[in-house]
């Protein structure tokens, strides 16, 4: 009943609050243009990347057409898609909670309302980006995985849920390709449950899942490649050319050291121009690099000293994603939406409370800086880079913790 009551609050909060938004950051948006234009032709019976462009992966494209079939203009379109959206939030939020409830007991209660709060922060992205159903392939990878850990070891029933954790990644991989970082942690865990401890004997045992986790990702890729041809290829290489997007980690601080000369829109991105701009764009790859290794160290040498139980899936996944957003060269606001069910189930006690605190600051001062200052953002005035550094700031001091908790953040409460 409480969780019944949390969702109902969690998708009548979202729709209010998108009924309030600006037109221009709803059925006015770039985004949801994009989104309506794809469902509408894909219902014409065009040809996604061959008839027409579109940056997303094909897996993407399974929201967009039902606002599209159901509605005739942009502002039903939009209504529709925030509503669809909501809906994958409250379905993510009671993965969240039955994970919780397996991993944390009594404390499950936390992370559900750590949820339900930073999704509601979020909301001029929550429902207008759709991301929320990456964030939804996440929460039922680490539901799965909490459900395997009160199975047995063999049991057929822990196998079968492992296999959907797998494939639950490889859609959402398919989605949008961040949930492939998801993948290390999964990899450690299937090692772990199998009592391997050698990196080499874990991969080996993890082939399976892994073969379960392309053989998702290439059911959407595949046919996207055949039919789409060159302009699938250049979807996936569209990013590439992105330059330092002025949400980044790179950007806040050279606009603080007064380094950006202005920013400019570019490959449907606003990315700032100045001295020090082109280092670090072409540094993005190999920094997100070192500290994705960083991470993956951290996980190992936790995995080789006391194993990798299911309470540490939603741990350093969080941290693979963290590493990622603080290395990339875009930063969107709606990528904060990807730590939704993972971040509210790093920890427990009071590291769970410190945790979960670091996590909405982190969501508040990323509305603060989209929409609300977006354009003092985009004319560099103290202010706002100042709300965007700190923001920056903020995650990668919550990197650095999640990385830095004790093994026994997470310890599962007795069950007798």
């Amino acid at each position: 009943m409480p969780l019944c009551l949390l969702g109902t609050y969690l998708y009548l909060g979202l729709l209010r609050k998108f009924s309030g938004l600006a037109p221009e950051n709803a059925e006015q948006s770039s985004d949801i243009r994009v989104y309506r234009e794809a469902g509408e032709a894909i219902l014409a019976g065009n040809v996604p990347y061959r008839d027409f462009f579109i940056e997303y992966p094909p897996g993407s494209l399974l929201a967009f057409v039902p606002p599209a079939f159901f509605t005739t203009n942009p502002k039903d379109f939009a209504t529709f898609f925030a509503s669809e959206m909501a809906l994958v939030l409250v379905a993510t939020l009671v993965l969240t909670a039955c994970a919780a409830r397996i991993l944390l007991g009594w404390w499950w209660p936390l992370p559900a309302t750590v949820f339900t709060v930073a999704a509601l922060l979020l909301y001029p992205v929550a429902v207008t980006r759709y991301d929320a159903i990456v964030a939804l392939t996440l929460a039922a990878a680490g539901a799965l995985i909490a459900g395997v850990s009160t199975l047995g070891r063999t049991h057929t029933a822990g196998t079968a849920a492992l296999t959907a954790a797998w494939a639950s990644l490889g859609f959402g991989a398919a989605v949008k390709l961040v949930p492939a970082l998801a993948t290390a942690p999964l990899v450690l865990f299937t090692g772990s449950r199998q009592g391997l401890r050698t990196l080499k004997d874990t991969v080996q045992g993890a082939v399976w899942g892994l073969a379960v986790f392309l053989g998702v990702l290439l059911l959407f890729f595949l046919p996207a490649f055949l039919f789409g041809g060159e302009g699938f290829v250049q979807s996936l290489a569209y990013h590439t050319g992105r330059g330092l997007q002025v949400e980044s980690l790179g950007a806040s601080v050279l606009m603080k050291l007064g380094y950006v000369e202005e920013a400019i829109l570019e490959n449907s991105a606003w990315v700032v121009l100045g001295y020090g701009v082109e280092l670090l764009s072409s540094a993005s790859l190999p920094i997100t690099a070192v500290l994705l290794t960083v991470t993956g160290a951290v996980a190992y040498r936790e995995y080789r000293e006391s194993g990798f139980g299911p309470g540490q899936f939603p741990r350093f996944a969080a941290a693979f994603v963290l590493a990622f957003l603080l290395g990339s060269k875009v930063l969107s606001p709606q990528y904060i939406i990807w730590l939704l069910p993972l971040v509210p189930l790093s920890a427990r006690g009071v590291w769970g409370v410190l945790v979960s605190g670091l996590f909405l600051a982190i969501c508040w001062t990323t509305t603060q800086i989209h929409p609300y200052h977006y354009d003092e953002l985009l004319w560099l005035e103290p202010t706002a880079t100042t709300v965007l550094l700190w923001r920056n700031v903020l995650l990668v001091m919550l990197w650095v913790l999640i990385l830095s908790l004790p093994s026994g953040s997470m310890q599962q409460p007795s069950r007798e």
